[in-house]
């Protein structure tokens, strides 16, 4: 098949299995525990270590894609993928499901980063930023229907079949990629020489590109504050609305909509504004709503419609811009796309991780304890906007 006839519908899917196996669990951590007779603490891991494994395995599987082609490191990810899935679902104890979810993660990583990659291999410009756009649509909708997924097949046919169901996934996948796949890095790279240190070296070599770092700083930042929001607002939401968790997990999906709605609108507000003009607009307007939210607040009662809509209109405008900073990080230095794809990736993780544990750490039971970490979080991605206008060249839009 030729690099032409790639479909993003399928890159779509594939690096949608990461965010999809990351969430369909969330739902069965108490099941979890009751399974395997364990405290609900160490249920707690079957995500972190996720998130672990997903950050560390797209900074290499990234390198190993531009030495070796994105097909096979994506087949080899997808297979690595299935086979964990099959293992969580036979697992006999919290150990071995840990473990087991850690090695998922490092599959699900290759496919985040290497369709990230081959999108960059095969678009170029707009059509970039649409193919992009593609994939965090895809992203934001296993978000919102994951945890939906999960809570209904485990309750109607118990949770080893959630792990099941990931199986199938990935095995559909393997299927589709092994038939319908392409090789897209066309340049030779048998050449190229490969070890560990190559593999630092190289991501070294992308992190000295201060464009790359602003696209990057701008990518990782566009789902950090919500993942703050959301390590808070259910305790506050619980305490002072007697909001349950359900209910919250509704006012959440309006987060996860906003930005799926967002990711829909961008490739055609791309190609009338251009990649550089939509961030630039799209900053200025999302700036300006976290630095009157905090003032608003001041004025307003806290309510779940004043605390759940500025985020959610904030999620819909980065939502607009996700793929276009994504595109831009990756086309910084186009030579080693796989490489940046992967960092990418890993910053994002460790970003939302970072702001995940500095806001719930400093809360203290306040509606500025969960507004400051989105307020501060534009300012930043608005100040990585401003150094972007002056460092890069026109041609690199």
């Amino acid at each position: 098949m030729s690099v032409q006839r790639l479909s993003s519908v399928q890159l779509s899917a594939s690096s949608a299995l990461s965010p999809f196996a990351l969430v369909v669990v969330s739902p069965l951590l108490p099941e979890l525990s009751k399974l395997f007779n364990a405290p609900t603490s160490a249920a707690q891991y079957v995500i972190s270590v996720y998130m672990i494994g997903l950050a560390l395995a797209q900074v290499a599987l990234g390198a190993l894609s531009d030495r070796f082609g994105r097909r096979v490191v994506l087949l080899a990810s997808l297979v690595v993928y299935t086979i964990m899935s099959l293992v969580c679902a036979l697992s006999t104890s919290m150990e071995m499901l840990i473990v087991a979810r850690f090695l998922q993660a490092c599959g699900a990583a290759g496919s985040a980063a290497v369709c990230r990659a081959s999108v960059h291999d095969v678009y170029r410009g707009d059509a970039a930023v649409t193919a992009m756009s593609y994939i965090a649509s895809a992203h934001s909708m296993a978000h919102m229907l994951a945890p939906v997924v999960g809570g209904y097949v485990g309750e109607t046919l118990g949770v080893r079949s959630v792990f099941g169901l990931l199986c199938v996934l990935g095995l559909t996948m393997v299927v589709a990629t092994f038939y319908r796949m392409p090789e897209t890095r066309l340049v030779q790279t048998g050449a190229m020489k490969f070890s560990v240190w190559h593999m630092l070296a190289n991501n070294w070599y992308v992190s000295k590109s201060r464009v790359f770092l602003c696209y990057a700083g701008l990518f990782a930042l566009t789902g950090a504050p919500f993942f703050a929001f959301l390590s808070v607002a259910p305790a506050y939401f619980a305490e002072h609305f007697g909001t349950s968790a359900a209910t919250f997990g509704l006012y959440w999906s309006v987060l996860s909509v906003a930005f799926f709605m967002g990711t829909v609108v961008s490739p055609r507000l791309v190609r009338v504004l251009g990649r550089t003009g939509m961030i630039r607009l799209i900053m200025v307007l999302g700036t300006l709503l976290a630095a009157l939210w905090p003032i608003a607040m001041q004025f307003l009662d806290a309510t779940p419609l004043t605390l759940i809509t500025p985020p959610a209109v904030l999620s819909g405008l980065l939502g607009v811009i996700s793929g276009a900073v994504l595109t831009g990080a990756i086309s910084a230095v186009p030579q080693l796309a796989g490489t940046a794809s992967g960092l990418c990736g890993a910053l994002a993780m460790g970003a939302a991780a970072l702001f995940t544990i500095i806001t719930a750490s400093a809360y203290t039971g306040t509606v500025m304890g969960m507004i400051w970490p989105t307020t501060v979080t534009m300012f930043m991605m608005a100040t990585l906007t401003a150094i972007l206008a002056v460092i890069e060249k026109p041609s690199e839009d």
